[in-house]
């Protein structure tokens, strides 16, 4: 296995290297070619009026079709499968939990939306959870656009290590919809798997259009293989809905109104139910465009309330989290050779910890924090060939008062198919409400007690990146150099004299660096290639040690393919490489994973995949991951 996966790692440089050298070639006879209609598109996480090959930062856009082939039953499936990208822990691992990680950042620093609008930060707030990627049905998503770097200078809190932007299915004119089925079978001792969506939507009156959208998924737990007592990866059950209604005032201006509620069991073997995970959240906003000013209003709320079940003296809790939040923004395009954007945000953070038993209501704890921001960006175009885009943000915290978020970016047009790109951006992370209050008190593991801090300053971090992306109608090849400081970091530490008792503090600071390379080319009619490539190195400054949970190298790899007969296939691999995990060497690995579909009448698709093909095993070192499955699925379209 040591040679295949070393001969894998070849082969993928090779490619890449390869790409680089063809692209002077192609770029020499471009008359047939031209840049590719379907990525001419906005990327709106971006906040840019440039078509994304035209923003300075690096981006990526994942399509309803990729969720697809990867058989995802959460966003992190198919995050992962892109450069820059790698499942990282949240303290450490329980019953396979993984966390999403971009560029080497702390998992607790991506930024969730859903349609522009923050999610509950549940990673950073709840140790070893991984609760925050499946706040929508995957069904009724049309596209995930992820942002890698610092993006607080739009966003704010918490986007200091990149952000992910789940985008929802729009309404069309006439009604239709869509049934989704699916089963697996593992072949873990447990893990099968069923997933149901549903989608319908469309104009139900003159001005009037609505969206809903459901799901179920059901995925057993499996047993350890070394020990049938314990829980190799958690089973789940998911109930997901949403709802949208969109009333159009006239041609220029609409309301829209939105409605989520979930339901998550993460139940252990012989269905031991260990956490209860209760998601709300609802919207409205108001849009108006004018000549060349665009205004949108929005007010929403996203509640997450997650009940821990345990047999131990102080009995179960909940932790009960709500945001609300109150923004505005306004697009302007009349000045010449400007596109800017500025707006206000105002978030209240509310938490509450609770207890069952009434002997434990002493350490309860409930607090919240209010924060007001204003944010400026302008995209300047300099000239035909050179677009600068400057921004900052502005938050008040009523903990730490002020925090500035500048970014300065650059994109220099070298012909019709070619982009170099710079950029600089300050990003931070404020205090979770309990670490940022001195009143706070949990005991931890091994029987600590934790204290907040009123003192704590946020994270905060300084990226520098440089790119480089040519582009045709069947190729496109990125590389990225970049290098991240993160200061402030927030830890625990003893107490003086004493051996039980931990208080938050900032202490340590780190660097990440590293190299990134994508290539996404048709290599006929028939079948196209999609490789990603990044290579991380990372060291906590104070003691010149690696970070844990970052692997060197990670690879991803994807052939598509239409075969006889409209038969769609696709394989992929997913190489990561070795890392540190609680001190110890974690052993490098890949998995493999292929799919086929084929579509009849253009309405009914039926699908056939295997995920996991070689069965790998990782003995929970860094975390577990699912044994070999085979699933079928059909799609139903009306």
């Amino acid at each position: 296995m040591e040679k295949w996966k070393k001969l894998f790692m070849v082969a993928t440089m090779a490619l890449l290297a390869g790409a680089g050298i063809k692209n002077y070639a192609l770029a020499a006879d471009t008359s047939s070619s031209t840049a590719r209609t379907e990525e001419n598109k906005i990327m709106v996480t971006a906040k840019s009026n440039q078509a994304d090959h035209d923003i300075p930062i690096a981006t990526t856009i994942i399509t309803s079709e990729e969720i697809a082939a990867a058989n995802a039953s959460s966003i992190k499936d198919v995050l992962i499968e892109q450069a820059g990208i790698n499942f990282g822990v949240n303290n450490s691992s329980e019953h396979g939990r993984k966390n999403i990680s971009i560029r080497g950042s702390a998992t607790g620093h991506v930024l969730i939306l859903v349609d522009g609008k923050k999610v509950s930060g549940s990673d950073a707030q709840i140790g070893h959870s991984d609760f925050e990627y499946n706040w929508v049905p995957m069904s009724a998503i049309e596209r995930i656009e992820v942002i890698k770097g610092p993006a607080s200078s739009i966003y704010g809190s918490q986007g200091i290590g990149g952000v992910v932007n789940i985008i929802t299915k729009k309404s069309d004119e006439t009604f239709s919809g869509e049934v989704d089925v699916s089963y697996g079978d593992s072949r873990d001792d447990g893990g099968d798997e069923f997933k149901l969506g549903l989608n319908m939507g469309g104009q139900i009156a003159d001005r009037i259009s609505l969206f809903m959208s459901a799901e179920r998924i059901d995925r057993d737990p499996s047993r350890d293989e070394d020990d049938s007592t314990e829980t190799k990866i958690e089973g789940k059950e998911i109930n997901n809905g949403l709802a949208r209604i969109r009333f159009d005032i006239d041609d220029t201006q609409y309301i829209e109104a939105s409605y989520g509620q979930g339901n998550e069991d993460r139940i252990k073997i012989d269905n031991i139910l260990h956490h209860d995970i209760e998601r709300k959240n609802y919207s409205v906003g108001y849009n108006k465009a004018f000549n060349s000013v665009t205004l949108d209003v929005d007010a929403y709320v996203t509640d997450s309330e997650t009940h821990y079940t345990t047999t131990s003296a102080t009995g179960g809790y909940a932790h009960d989290m709500t945001d609300s939040v109150i923004r505005g923004e306004v697009d302007i395009a009349a000045v010449k050779n400007h596109y800017i954007v500025t707006g206000a945000e105002f978030k209240n953070q509310e938490y509450e910890k609770a207890y069952d038993k009434a002997a434990s209501s002493d350490k309860n704890f409930a607090n919240d924090m209010d924060n007001t921001a204003l944010f400026l960006q302008d995209e300047i175009n300099i000239t035909e060939a050179l677009i600068i885009t400057l921004g900052t943000r502005y938050d008040y915290h009523e903990k730490f008062n002020g925090e500035w978020s500048p970014k300065i970016g650059a994109l220099y047009k070298l012909g019709a198919h070619h982009r170099i790109r710079a950029n600089y951006g300050e990003g931070f992370m404020a205090p979770t409400v309990t670490q940022n209050s001195s009143s706070y008190a949990a005991t931890a593991m091994k029987g600590v007690t934790i204290y907040g801090n009123d003192d704590l300053q946020p994270e905060s971090s300084k990226s520098y990146e440089l790119g480089y992306e040519f582009f045709t109608d069947n190729t496109e090849f990125k590389v990225s150099v970049y290098k991240t400081d993160v200061e402030n970091l927030i830890d625990t530490k003893y107490l003086p004299g004493s051996s039980d008792e931990k208080m938050y503090v900032n202490v340590d600071s780190a660097t990440l660096q590293g190299f990134e390379c994508e290539l996404s080319r048709d290599i006929t009619q028939n079948y196209s290639i999609r490789i990603g490539y990044q290579y991380l190195d990372t060291e906590d400054d104070s003691t010149g040690e690696e970070l844990e949970n970052r692997p060197r190298h990670t690879v991803n790899v994807r052939l598509n393919a239409t075969l006889p007969w409209d038969i769609h296939a696709t394989v992929g691999a997913n190489y990561t490489d070795e890392q540190i995990d609680d001190e110890e060497q974690c052993d490098d690995f890949i998995v493999f994973n292929a799919q086929v579909s084929k579509t009849f009448y253009d309405r009914i698709s039926l699908r056939l995949g295997i995920d996991n093909i070689s069965d790998e095993d990782l003995n929970d070192k860094p975390y577990d991951i699912e044994g070999r499955m085979f699933y079928a699925g059909v799609n139903f379209k009306f």
